[in-house]
Order: C-alpha cells, then sequence, then structure tokens
C-alpha cells in the first residue's frame, strides 16, 4: 500500500512538471530578447531584472568621446577699428593768437585701410566764420588695448568769413592726435593741427589749433 501510494504521488508530480512547462515556453517566448543577450545559467531559471542600460564607457571601449564645446577666453580688442564720426571742439590760431577763434570740427573716418593709410574727410568752422572743409589720409598706431595716436594730412578748401587771412584758399592740414580708447571703440583725444598753403603763394602764416576730439563708431552712433 505504502509503496503504491508513493508511486501514485511520483506519477502526480510528473504530471504537472509536465503541464507546467507550456506556460514557462510561453513565458520565455515573449522577450526572446532577454534570452539572447542574458541567457539563464541554468535551463528553465527566470531571468534575472537586468540594470538599466548606462551611457557608454570610453575608458572600456575604443569609440572616442563626442567633442565639447568650448567657450573661447577672452582675447584682446583687434588693432583695427570701425569707421568713426570724429566731433572737435578747441582753440584756433593758438600760436600766433592774432585771429584767435572758437573752432569746431567734424569728421568721417572711414575703416577701409589701403596699406597702412585710411582716408577721411571733415569740415572745420570758427566763430569768425571761417570754414575749411578737407579731405585725405591718416593712420592709427596703438600702444597696448587704449592708447592711439593718429597722426593725418588732408588737402582743402578755406574760405577765411570774418577770420584770419590765409592768403589763398587751397590750404593743407597736418595733424597729430592722441586719443584714449574706451571699451565701445570710442575714443577721446587731444589734438594738435596746422594750416598753411605749403609755400604755394606768399604771404603764408598759416594757423595752429588746439582740439578736444570725441570719436564714436557709426554703428553706436545711430543707436542712439
Amino acid at each position: 500500500m505504502t509503496m503504491l501510494l508513493r508511486c501514485l504521488l511520483l506519477a502526480g508530480f510528473s504530471l504537472g512538471i509536465l503541464a507546467a512547462m507550456p506556460a514557462q515556453a510561453q513565458y520565455q517566448s515573449q522577450y526572446p530578447q532577454y534570452q539572447t543577450q542574458y541567457p539563464a545559467q541554468y535551463p528553465g531559471q527566470a531571468q534575472p531584472r537586468q540594470p538599466a542600460a548606462a551611457g557608454p564607457v570610453y575608458a572600456q571601449s575604443t569609440q572616442a568621446p563626442p567633442p565639447v564645446a568650448m567657450v573661447p577666453a577672452g582675447k584682446p580688442a583687434a588693432a583695427d577699428d570701425p569707421a568713426f564720426w570724429a566731433f572737435s571742439a578747441g582753440w584756433f590760431d593758438l600760436n600766433k593768437q592774432k585771429d584767435q577763434a572758437f573752432e569746431g570740427r567734424i569728421e568721417y573716418r572711414a575703416a577701409e585701410k589701403f596699406w597702412i593709410f585710411k582716408p577721411f574727410g571733415g569740415v572745420m568752422a570758427t566763430s569768425d566764420r571761417a570754414v575749411h572743409g578737407f579731405a585725405g589720409v591718416l593712420t592709427d598706431f596703438y600702444f597696448g588695448r587704449r592708447w592711439v595716436v593718429t597722426p593725418s594730412f588732408a588737402p582743402g578748401l578755406y574760405y577765411e568769413g570774418d577770420g584770419k587771412h590765409i592768403s589763398n584758399g587751397i590750404q593743407f592740414r597736418s595733424q597729430l592726435e592722441v586719443s584714449y580708447r574706451f571699451d565701445d571703440r570710442s575714443r577721446l583725444g587731444l589734438s594738435f593741427n596746422h594750416i598753411s598753403n605749403a609755400g604755394i603763394r606768399d604771404p603764408n602764416p598759416g594757423s595752429e589749433s588746439l582740439a578736444i576730439t570725441y570719436a564714436i563708431p557709426t554703428d553706436k552712433l545711430f543707436k542712439w
């Protein structure tokens, strides 16, 4: 009796195992990718939970890491400047002091460069109604980020009005300007110039002027 009971229990247990095998096969068929990537150590063993996929470990891979965008470090301002409008106010006939007057001047200084020269042009007027329109070339010499020395030369036409008589209408302007350059490229400087006819006609008294000049980039001027 005992032997028969043991046989019946063994048979029932075997049938239970056989009945459960199709369900296990169905469960495994739903996740074929885990079967191929993470095979069970033992047939029929439940699959362990896999950790979430992490980013590539470049120290263990031959794949190069993606490039990282670098923020460029600060660099000094470029030597060349943009175009300017320059406004000056000063003392006319400083040296001779015979026909002294207030001088106002406005200039356009181009950004284009031809070798070391930049074209510019302007007009000067005094409180005695003298007027000098001129056009010529200038060049900038930079000393560090801030200081600029600007010599210039420009022929032009002079109308004396009630001011100083300078013999003829063709006058040449020679000027030296020393200016301080701000972060926005504008400049504040001091200029000294000489006007004469270069010996074309006698007499040639000439005249000198001392002026304060503020030069502002054209793009900033028209934003005001």
